[in-house]
C-alpha cells in the first residue's frame, strides 16, 4: 500500500472549505495526485478515480451529503479506503447516531477520520506538551471571539448557528484536551463524558445565546434566532476538577478576533494558552490522514458524547423565543 500513489479525492471541489481551505493545502504535498468531485461526477467516480491508487476521500460537503457519498465510494471501491468528514457531523444528537451508524454499515471507525482542524493546531498541542500545574484551579474558560460576521455564509449559518459550528467541535475538544491532558482521542473522550451541563437552561444562567445586530437583514429572515453568540457553563465530575466552573464562549462581530484557554487559579494567576490562526494547520491535517495517524481527528464516541453535552440545550431553544441576546457588533465577549 506504501508503494501505490495517492489519489486524494475532494467531494465538494465547488464549495467554499474545498478552495479556502483544502486545494491550498494539497499544493504543497507533492506526493498526492487531487481528484475533484462535484455532485455531477458522481456517475463517473470509477473513471476519475485510479482503482490502482491508495484512495483518500474528503468529504468537503454537508453531512446530509454524507450517506449517498459513503455508499458510492463503497460500491465503486470496495473498504480499502480512507474517509475525511467534515463537521458539523449531524445537526443533533438524533442526527450523529443516525450518522455513525450509517457510516459503520459500509466502513470500519478506523478509516474514518473526523476532521477539526483545530486539532491539528501547534498552538493547541501546545497545551499538552507544555508542563502547567491542575491544582487549585478556580475557573477554566475556553474563548473563541471572531471579529467578523458571518461573511455571506447566510444559507449554512442559518443551517447552522454558533452552536453547531465552533461549539460541537472546536470548544469541546479543546475543553477535552484541557481536561484529559491528554491528545489521545480515548483520553479525550473519557474528559467529555464527565462533562455536563447541570443548571437549569430556561432560566437562561448557566447557558446563554445571543445574535448581532443587523443579522437578520444580513440573512433575509427577520424571525431568525439563529445565534452567533453562545456562552455554555459547564462541570465536570471528575474529582480533579469537582467543583471547578468550565465556560465555553464563542461569538461573531465582535471587537476583537481572539482565541484562547484561561486557566484561573485560587490565588490570582492566570495561565493563557493563545490559539493562533495556522494556515497551514489543513496541511497537517491531510498529512495525518495520509500516515494513518487517528490523534488530530475526533472518534465516533467523541463525536456522540459532544452531541450528548448539548442536546439539552437545543431541546429547551427550539421551544424557546424570549432568551436571544441581541448585542451590537464590535461588543466585548466578556460583555455580553
Amino acid at each position: 500500500m506504501k508503494d501505490k500513489k495517492i489519489n486524494y479525492i475532494v467531494f465538494g471541489a465547488s464549495g467554499d472549505l474545498a478552495n479556502r481551505y483544502l486545494f491550498p493545502a494539497l499544493e504543497n504535498l507533492n506526493e498526492v495526485k487531487v481528484v475533484s468531485i462535484s455532485r455531477k461526477d458522481y456517475g463517473n467516480l470509477k473513471i476519475l478515480v485510479d482503482k490502482n491508487s491508495e484512495k483518500i476521500f474528503h468529504l468537503a460537503i454537508p453531512s446530509e451529503g454524507v450517506p449517498q457519498a459513503v455508499e458510492l465510494i463503497r460500491e465503486s471501491f470496495g473498504k480499502d479506503v480512507k474517509i475525511l468528514l467534515e463537521k458539523p457531523f449531524g445537526h443533533n444528537l438524533a442526527s450523529a447516531r443516525e450518522l455513525v451508524a450509517h457510516v459503520k454499515k459500509y466502513f470500519d471507525e478506523a478509516q474514518i477520520y473526523r476532521v477539526d482542524h483545530y486539532l491539528a493546531k501547534k498552538s493547541v498541542q501546545e497545551i499538552i506538551k507544555k508542563d502547567w500545574s491542575r491544582d487549585e484551579i478556580e475557573k477554566i474558560e475556553v474563548v473563541a471571539s471572531e471579529e467578523i460576521g458571518i461573511a455571506g455564509r447566510a444559507d449554512f449559518y442559518e443551517k447552522t448557528g454558533a452552536l453547531q459550528d465552533f461549539v460541537q467541535s472546536h470548544l469541546l475538544e479543546i475543553a477535552a484536551l484541557v481536561l484529559s491532558g491528554s491528545f489521545q482521542p480515548c483520553s479525550r473522550c473519557e474528559a467529555l463524558k464527565k462533562l455536563a451541563v447541570v443548571c437549569d437552561i430556561t432560566k437562561h444562567e448557566c447557558v446563554k445565546r445571543g445574535q448581532y445586530e443587523g443579522y437578520r437583514q444580513e440573512v433575509g429572515n427577520p424571525e431568525s434566532m439563529v445565534e452567533t453568540y453562545v456562552s455554555i457553563n459547564m462541570v465536570s465530575n471528575d474529582p480533579a476538577y469537582r467543583g471547578v466552573p468550565i465556560t465555553l464562549k464563542t461569538g461573531k462581530a465582535l471587537k476583537e478576533k481572539r482565541t484562547e484557554v484561561r486557566i484561573k487559579y485560587k490565588d490570582g494567576h492566570n495561565l493563557i494558552f493563545t490559539i493562533m490562526p495556522e494556515p497551514d494547520a489543513y496541511e497537517r491535517v491531510i498529512s495525518s490522514a495520509i500516515a494513518g495517524d487517528q490523534g488530530p481527528f475526533m472518534s465516533e464516541d467523541e463525536v456522540l458524547e459532544s452531541w450528548r453535552i448539548l442536546d439539552s440545550i437545543q431541546q429547551t431553544w427550539k421551544n424557546s423565543k424570549d432568551d436571544l441576546i441581541i448585542y451590537k457588533k464590535g461588543s466585548s465577549i466578556d460583555e455580553i
